[in-house]
C-alpha cells in the first residue's frame, strides 16, 4: 500500500492561514469607495419607482434577449411594467447582474423569490424602505462612498450639486461625435455664439470648458471602435462637418473624425498643465440594429484603434489619461498599454465585463502585470443610489474571493492583498483624479 500524506487540516498552521484569509473577506467590506462613473441625479438621487430598480438596464436587456416582448419596456404604469417582467425573471435568475438584483431588494427587507403572489410585499417593503430614504447618507453611510462622479453635457444649466460629495464628469459626446443642428442652437442660446468655422468652434470649446472647469475632475468620451483621434486634423475637413452637421446633414466618415479629434485635441490642449482626467471608453459599437434594447450596442474588438491612440498619449503626456472598456479581449492590450505610458491607466469593469469570471481574470492580469497604482477597481455606472449598492456587493464580493485565491496560491500574502484592495477600491482613485 502506498503511504499517501494527508494533511491535517486543523493544523496549527492551516488553521492560521485559514484565520488569515478570513481577514480578506472581513475587511474589505469595510474599504471606503470612489465611483468614478455614474449616471446619478443629485437632484432626485434615488429611485422615483420600482422599475427603475428591477429595469436597470443592464438586466432589461437580458429580459428582451431571454425572450419578454420589448413593448413591455414602453409602458407607462411602471407598477404594471414590473408586474409584466415577473414571469421572465426565471429565465434570468442564474446571472450575476440577478444576484445583484437580490441583494438590492434586500435593501428593502425582500428576500422573497419575486412572483405574482410576492409582488404586493415588495411594493409595499419598497415604499417603506423609500419613506425616509436620503440617497447621499445612504452612499456614504451604508454603501462608503466618499466620493461621486456626475455625468455632466454641455447643455446642462444647473451644476449646484454638493461638492463636498459629488465631483463632475463632462462628456464631449454632444459638442463633437454626436453634434446636430439642436447642438448648435443651445451652443449660440447659452454661450452666445455662432459656430460655422474651425474658429468659432475652438472659442465654443474654450467657454463650455471656462463654464465647467471648476466642478469637474474628468472630461469623458465614449468612442466606438471605428472612431479615431488625430492630433492635427485639417481644418479644411473640420469645417466641412461643422457645415454639413449645422445644416442638418450627414457628415463623412472623414469628416465626422477629423471634428471629433478636433474637439478632443482642443478639451486636452486646455487639461494639459491642470489636474482635470481624460476618460475614455472604450471597446462598445452602439447603436446596433436589432440588439436587445435598451443597450442596442455589442462588443467589438478594433485593435487599430488602441495603436490610433498611442501618439495622442505622448503627445498630451502631461495629461492623464484613464481607459475604460467593456470589451474582455481588449485587456490585455489596455494593461500593455498602461503599462508602457505613465500617463496613462486601465480601469474597472464596465458593461459587458460587470462579471464575475471577468473581474477575476481582469483582476489577476492587472496585478499580474502593472504597478498596483495604475488602476481603479470599482465604479457603478449607477442611475440611482440603490443600484451603486448592487454593484459595491457584486465588486467587493468578486474582488474578496480573487484575492484570497491569490493569498492561497502563494502569489500574495494577506497584507499585500489588503494593501491592494485598498488601493484599487479607494485610494488609487483619489491619486488619479486629484481629489484630496
Amino acid at each position: 500500500m502506498h503511504n499517501i500524506y494527508k494533511p491535517n487540516i486543523f493544523s496549527e498552521e492551516n488553521m492560521e492561514k485559514e484565520k488569515r484569509c478570513s481577514m480578506i473577506f472581513e475587511e474589505i467590506p469595510d474599504i471606503p469607495l470612489v465611483d468614478i462613473h455614474t449616471h446619478l441625479n443629485p437632484r432626485a438621487l434615488k429611485a422615483k419607482d420600482l422599475s427603475e430598480i428591477v429595469l436597470y438596464h443592464y438586466i432589461a436587456t437580458e429580459l428582451v434577449s431571454s425572450g419578454m416582448p420589448r413593448e413591455i419596456l414602453s409602458l407607462e404604469d411602471p407598477v404594471e411594467k414590473v408586474r409584466r417582467i415577473i414571469p421572465f425573471l426565471k429565465n434570468v435568475r442564474n446571472t450575476s447582474t440577478f444576484w445583484a438584483l437580490r441583494r438590492v431588494l434586500s435593501l428593502f427587507g425582500f428576500k422573497e423569490e419575486l412572483t405574482e403572489k410576492s409582488f404586493p410585499l415588495l411594493l409595499d417593503r419598497f415604499a417603506d424602505f423609500e419613506k425616509n430614504f436620503n440617497g447621499i447618507r445612504f452612499l456614504r453611510e451604508r454603501v462608503k462612498v466618499e466620493k461621486a462622479f456626475l455625468t455632466l453635457q454641455f447643455t446642462d444649466t444647473d451644476l449646484d450639486f454638493d461638492s463636498s460629495f459629488f465631483t463632475g464628469s463632462l462628456r464631449l459626446e454632444r459638442i463633437s461625435k454626436e453634434i446636430s443642428k439642436e447642438s448648435f442652437r443651445m451652443l449660440e442660446d447659452m454661450f452666445s455664439l455662432k459656430v460655422n468655422n474651425a474658429r468659432s468652434m475652438r472659442d465654443a470649446v474654450a467657454e463650455i470648458f471656462d463654464k465647467f472647469k471648476s466642478r469637474i475632475s474628468t472630461i469623458t468620451i465614449s468612442l466606438n471602435p471605428s472612431e479615431r483621434i488625430i492630433i492635427d486634423p485639417r481644418e479644411g475637413l473640420v469645417e466641412d462637418a461643422i457645415r454639413r452637421a449645422e445644416a442638418g446633414g450627414s457628415m463623412t466618415i472623414e469628416e465626422k473624425n477629423a471634428l471629433l479629434s478636433f474637439v478632443v485635441n482642443e478639451f486636452l490642449k486646455l487639461i494639459k498643465d491642470g489636474e482635470i482626467v481624460f476618460q475614455l471608453m472604450l471597446g462598445v459599437e452602439r447603436p446596433v440594429i436589432g440588439a436587445s434594447p435598451p443597450d442596442y450596442a455589442i462588443v467589438v474588438n478594433e485593435p487599430g484603434q488602441l495603436l490610433s491612440l498611442c501618439p495622442l498619449f505622448y503627445e498630451y503626456r502631461d495629461v492623464s489619461f484613464d481607459l475604460i472598456s467593456a470589451s474582455r479581449t481588449q485587456t490585455h492590450e489596455l494593461n500593455v498599454i498602461a503599462k508602457n505610458y505613465r500617463n496613462v491607466f486601465a480601469s474597472g469593469f464596465w458593461w459587458y465585463s460587470y462579471y464575475p469570471s471577468i473581474m477575476m481574470e481582469r483582476t489577476i492580469e492587472k496585478l499580474q502585470m502593472l504597478p498596483v497604482n495604475k488602476w481603479c477597481a470599482f465604479f457603478s455606472d449607477a442611475h440611482v443610489p440603490e443600484w451603486v449598492f448592487g454593484k459595491e456587493q457584486l465588486v467587493k464580493h468578486q474582488l474578496s474571493l480573487t484575492l484570497n485565491y491569490l493569498v492561497e496560491k502563494g502569489y500574495l500574502d494577506v497584507e499585500l492583498a489588503l494593501e491592494a484592495a485598498r488601493r484599487l477600491l479607494y485610494e488609487n482613485a483619489l491619486n488619479i483624479y486629484h481629489l484630496k
